[in-house]
């Protein structure tokens, strides 16, 4: 059996592992006494908990896997219209009476913690050495740890469930909610115990080891702490100093150099084999061959399916202020740099910016055809086009393709970039929705994938390696679930929040992801902390002192489309950051036949689609408890404001 986290166990194959393991009579059946004795029987079952950690996804699933909580927070519009919401978290107000639902990011749900603890549970009675049956423990405290932190996220108090629970177990299942202090108090206790008796290697490649167990730690503490710290709560530093304790040790073991992450960030997210890749702690991996279909058990997903369609809702629309957040070539802010060449045109504003800008929004180009007349061009666009005479229209092809020489993206589009009705390849970005009609199309109009409504294309997770099934849907690019250079990030933030941030963390942490990402701008984007006053970003948020905002840019950017902005709006209080406007790019409207909503009404301006919420309720936070769940437990009281 492979040691792989990309293993997918259905029930069915944890009865047959343990049938072949114990012979046991009657063949088809197994119970819990039966399942929980030998070593095998405990790794057998744990294989199935890693699905908790879904990935890439597939189809149906995406909204609810790696990044899709981006499009709560200020970096990705949804391209559906959304009416009647009041916040940034794009949910119209719940009816008076209705049921409410959580959202996709926890669900008011404790299968999982059964399952966990389930396998707990029968620890004791197992046939295993005491260290084994430490080991054990001590994976089953990650995996509820995982789980509850979600919880926690989303809720607050939670029932804290530290057995499996059954049909007589009504004083748990009918019981009241658990204070957050007692439930951050277990999570961070059970890691800690974890991390001194995991196995160090844990069960061989890919696995929980203590390195993991130190990850979850870091991204807990960090987490917890500033929640507790910007809202009001007390502790705050306890989690704050876990976090930097676990992060010292991982960066101790793992290296905190340029050369202890991989060299390129693009492929951080587009490689197939990541597993033993230097900074990657624990990776979701995709199997080469054997795709198995489109549900989220397939061996494969749909990356790049869905960075090239604008069928995902949570895909292709980056805000204005997301891209602004990138800095210039200088190491300083849109708003101080000497270099920046302003928004007038896209193409302007790509100019002379961090790198990972082009690795993550599709930079601006513009082509011409070959030939009047396209036909059966699938497979061969590169060789229909062409660099128009305008030097800025081919400059970002040149920059891809040449400068940055990506090993896989690529300008223009190869995959997703023709329109298959009318065989036209896509000749511009921004391509814009609502308008597609194009001059330099031989037929005069393409009906596009790779088009959105504000003109700024999310495409990080775009590739071009080989598909598997030979369509759009057997992506192989691994996914990078724990890795080093969120260590890094997490260990600079709880260091300035507990007085400690220095130049010399500074150069171990954030330096070290702006030398990778910008090695021929190196050392001109190197943060110096002593030259950050109030003046440094003249857009900075007046509240967040100008060091910690940097830190904070640092995070948004390298993580961005990862998922994480939106629980780190919410534990530095900052929702009201989701009631701006979401503004894309500065056009001519009259280019594009006046199709296109401007900001202010104007001829010129900023594109926009969705309306602006009308404000921000504190209540938001948190999640509401499902009422159908208060109903059926009186013991439940729902959370502020709800």
């Amino acid at each position: 059996m492979k040691k792989y986290i990309s293993l997918i166990l259905l029930f069915g194959m944890v009865i047959t592992a343990c049938q072949k393991i114990l012979n046991i009579s009657p063949v088809s059946q197994t119970t819990d006494a039966t399942s929980f004795i030998t070593y095998q029987n405990f790794q057998t079952y744990a294989w199935g908990l890693y699905n908790y950690m879904d990935g890439y996804g597939v189809g149906a699933a995406m909204p609810s896997n790696f990044g899709s909580q981006e499009a709560n927070s200020d970096n990705i519009m949804p391209n559906t219209i959304l009416t009647g919401y009041e916040t940034g978290l794009k949910i119209a107000p719940t009816a008076a009476g209705a049921a409410t639902n959580s959202l996709t990011i926890a669900n008011w749900n404790f299968t999982y913690v059964r399952s966990v603890n389930l396998m707990l549970d029968h620890i004791d009675q197992s046939s295993l050495a005491v260290s084994d049956k430490n080991h054990w423990r001590s994976v089953g405290y990650f995996f509820r740890a995982l789980r509850y932190y979600d919880l926690l996220a989303a809720f607050g108090d939670v029932p804290w469930i530290e057995h499996a629970t059954t049909d007589t177990s009504g004083d748990v299942l009918y019981g009241p909610r658990t204070s957050r202090d007692t439930v951050a108090q277990n999570i961070l206790n059970n890691l800690i115990w974890a991390e001194a008796n995991i196995k160090v290697n844990g069960d061989g490649t890919n696995t929980i080891n203590r390195n993991c167990i130190q990850f979850l730690i870091a991204r807990f503490g960090l987490f917890e702490g500033t929640w507790r710290k910007y809202h009001g709560l007390t502790n705050a530093n306890t989690y704050l100093n876990a976090s930097v304790t676990y992060s010292q040790k991982l960066l101790s073991t793992l290296g905190s150099t340029v050369s202890s992450i991989m060299s390129s960030y693009d492929d951080v997210y587009n490689t197939q084999g990541l597993i033993g890749k230097p900074g990657m702690i624990l990776v979701k991996q995709y199997l080469s061959a054997g795709y198995t279909g489109s549900g989220s058990n397939g061996s494969n997903h749909q990356s790049v399916r869905y960075c090239g369609s604008n069928s995902a809702n949570w895909v292709g629309d980056v805000a204005k202020n997301a891209v602004e957040s990138y800095l210039c070539t200088d190491g300083r802010p849109i708003s101080t740099s000497v270099v920046y060449a302003g928004d007038d045109s896209m193409y302007h504003t790509f100019r002379n910016r961090d790198r990972r800008l082009y690795y993550t929004v599709i930079p601006p180009y513009r082509i011409k055809y070959k030939t009047p007349t396209i036909t059966n061009v699938t497979g061969a666009s590169d060789t229909l086009w062409t660099y128009d005479s305008n030097p800025d229209w081919g400059s970002y092809i040149r920059l891809m393709n040449d400068t940055l020489k990506s090993v896989n993206k690529h300008l223009h589009l190869q995959a997703f970039s023709i329109d298959m009705k009318s065989g036209d390849i896509i000749p511009n970005i921004p391509h814009f929705t609502l308008y597609q009609n194009t001059l330099s199309s031989p037929t005069g109009k393409i009906v596009a994938s790779v088009a959105n409504y504000m003109g700024y294309y999310y495409w990080k997770l775009y590739n071009r390696l080989p598909l598997t099934d030979g369509s759009n849907y057997g992506s192989v690019n691994d996914c990078p679930l724990f890795r080093l250079e969120e260590v890094m990030l997490n260990y600079a933030e709880a260091q300035f929040e507990l007085g400690a941030f220095t130049q010399a963390i500074a150069d171990q942490t954030i330096n070290v992801l702006r030398q990778r990402a910008n090695p021929t701008n190196w050392p001109a984007m190197k943060m110096v902390v002593g030259s950050i006053d109030a003046n440094f970003d003249k857009n900075r948020d007046q509240t967040v002192d100008p060091v910690l905002w940097e830190i904070r840019r640092e995070r948004r950017i390298e993580l961005f489309g990862d998922g994480f902005r939106f629980n780190d709006l919410k534990r530095w209080a900052k929702g009201s950051y989701l009631i701006n406007q979401a503004l894309g790019v500065r056009v001519n409207n009259a280019t594009y036949g006046n199709k296109l909503s401007i900001s202010g009404g104007g001829a010129t301006g900023y594109v926009f689609y969705q309306p602006a919420a009308t404000g921000w309720n504190d209540k938001y936070y948190l999640e509401p408890v499902p009422i159908q769940e208060i109903l059926l437990n009186g013991n439940l009281v729902q959370n502020p404001g709800y």
